[in-house]
């Protein structure tokens, strides 16, 4: 077995001595640690140690070093070994930094400056031992495609007769013909999973045991398997579109019934995701002088493949094109619903992507029954820009569906962006009990147009209000009966629906002490009565952009947008919302 290397890099020698004591002492000559004082001096250990067929599972590395920092650092050792696992360790990451690491570097995991010793050798023994998993998983699936490969070697008849090939002498290269077909994918989900707990054999086994199952279905249905990827079938339909629906359902019906034997250590429940769309394609023969093979070439048949990974991400079971949906002899006859539009891998223009469920393959089918009119009104406010209304309808669905991946997804998509953009009217919660007080913050809030304001003159009746009504900002008192400002500030920043809300006080008390308790409980602000209305219509702005912006940073990302226009539109909405 090749040696195994563990990089650190820092600019800061100290460091690298302290970290590369502490490896040593926790793991003896298993590994060889070595040290780099800068980004280029490790890019070219990194090379050098790969070329001398040395194993690198992990390198860790500072992120403020001169000339290369840390994240690119990483991103460029990703490009050149990728299954290398990186720890930054620094005391000085940015969340753009960490972002910038987890998406172009894979990162494994940031850790804080000073370490916890304990905590980064056990962090480190996990990325070491996740690396040879990996690297055992990768191994495993090739073996196994080697193995599938075999049944490359012979060519369906169904595939011979549409080249109108009579004999298999006939056969040559270049055999070709421009035909419509629907094109089905099919592909077990969590495959990984579920092989890493079985030897080889046992893998060939059990593909064998589920693809036995699925053919002849395939073959019922007047199509035929053009190939096995791994544990995922090809299958052309040469006849309609309603051949591959009817063949995708009773796969799913069968695969339940097969379930039923499962579910128990060591045989796991197999679930698939079901990709269809029908489109032009070339249907032919390539190779060479020794060997030859019948294949596809066609646009259709990328776009069916990356229609079905999309199951993974709406966890259903079934999805086709518009394609498909508009060549179906009686839609009437199946159970369907529009999903999304989405921008596939390696497309430009969008496709309409739509759901096939039945009650022998979908646990919720009564609920998506149920809120099928819902979902589909909701789909179609989303793409609207509606976010609002869509978010209420798929607010409703999840009530009735608690399942429902998909609505969860748009809610979620809904939630953030509402969140992340400037509302017709913000809500500000006035808590005092100074009538006076009030009446004039109301007056100068409700005159700028952009404000609804919200009263409540204890504490106690304040914090009800905050969960109920969620404001956008809360100005408080201090000085209150009951319950004080302080103690109210304390309990909205204790409760989870209410700890994000931006508080200022508003006050007479003008000791600094006063000022830095109010701060210490998570206020953003402190004005001192008497106030100017300019100052504090200035204050509130200035905080709901800033709690605005923080909204932004934190939920970009977690959209999960597969159409690119609408996507664009959405960052367009975004960067634009602020208050002037």
């Amino acid at each position: 077995m090749s040696h195994i290397v563990i990089l650190c890099v820092d600019d800061e020698p100290t460091i690298l001595d302290s970290l590369k004591i502490e490896l040593k002492t926790a793991f003896g000559a298993q590994y060889l640690i070595e040290t780099a004082e800068g980004g280029e001096e490790a890019i070219d250990l990194v090379e050098e140690l790969l070329q001398d067929r040395y194993e690198l599972p992990l390198i860790i590395s500072d992120y403020i070093m001169p000339n290369i920092k840390g994240d690119e650092l990483l991103k460029r050792i990703h490009a050149i070994s990728p299954t290398t696992l990186k720890i930054l360790l620094t005391g000085q990451a940015d969340i753009n930094a960490v972002g910038n690491a987890i998406k172009y570097a894979n990162l494994y995991r940031y850790i804080a400056k000073p370490w916890d010793t304990e905590d980064l050798i056990l962090t480190i023994s996990e990325a070491v031992k996740s690396y040879f998993q990996e690297q055992q998983i990768a191994f495993k699936n090739q073996e196994l495609e080697r193995r599938v490969k075999t049944f490359h070697k012979f060519v369906p008849a169904k595939f011979l007769n549409l080249l109108n090939v009579k004999d298999v002498d006939q056969i040559k290269l270049g055999v070709c013909i421009d035909k419509e077909m629907t094109i089905m994918f099919a592909d077990i989900r969590d495959f990984t999973t579920l092989s890493e707990n079985m030897s080889p054999k046992e893998n060939f086994k059990f593909i064998n045991a589920y693809l036995s199952q699925m053919e002849p279905i395939i073959d019922k249905y007047n199509g035929f398997i053009d190939k096995y990827i791994g544990d995922g079938i090809m299958a052309l339909f040469p006849t309609n579109a309603d051949d591959a629906v009817q063949a995708a359902l009773e796969m799913l019906k069968i695969l339940a019934e097969y379930n039923l034997t499962r579910g128990r250590p060591g045989r796991p429940v197999i679930n698939i995701g079901v990709g269809i769309h029908t489109g032009s394609l070339m249907l032919g023969t390539v190779g060479g002088k020794n060997r030859m093979d019948g294949t596809v070439i066609s646009d259709s048949v990328n776009l069916a493949s990356r229609v079905e990974g999309l199951n993974k991400v709406y966890n259903t079971s079934m999805l086709i094109t518009e394609q498909t949906y508009q060549q179906l002899l009686h839609t009437s006859n199946y159970n369907i619903r529009i999903i999304d539009r989405v921008t596939v891998k390696g497309k430009t223009k969008a496709v309409t992507v739509y759901e096939v469920f039945d009650i022998n393959s979908t646990l919720n089918f009564e609920q998506k029954i149920a809120t099928l009119t819902n979902f589909e009104a909701g789909c179609e406010y989303f793409h609207q820009e509606e976010f609002i209304k869509a978010r209420n309808l798929f607010r409703q669905v999840i009530a009735t569906d608690a399942n429902d991946t998909a609505a969860q997804m748009y809610f979620n998509n809904c939630n953030s962006i509402v969140s992340m953009t400037v509302p017709e009217k913000f809500k500000v919660l006035i808590i005092d009990d100074t009538v006076l007080n009030v009446q004039i913050l109301s007056i100068m809030l409700a005159r700028n147009n952009l404000f609804t304001v919200l009263v409540a003159e204890c504490g106690e009746e304040g914090v009800e209000m905050a969960k109920e009504e969620q404001p956008h900002l809360i100005l408080l008192d201090i000085m209150m009966p009951g319950i004080d400002g302080f103690a109210t500030c304390e309990l909205l920043k204790l409760d989870k629906k209410t700890k994000e809300i931006p508080v200022i006080f508003m006050s007479a008390l003008t000791d600094i002490n006063d000022k830095i308790k109010g701060f210490k409980l998570g206020a953003v602000d402190y004005i001192t009565k008497p106030f100017q209305l300019e100052e504090v219509l200035i204050r509130i702005k200035t905080q709901l952009n800033v709690n605005l912006l923080q909204r932004q940073r934190f939920l970009r990302n977690t959209l999960k947008i597969s159409n690119l226009e609408l996507k664009t539109k959405i960052e367009d909405l975004i960067t634009n919302s602020h208050i002037h």
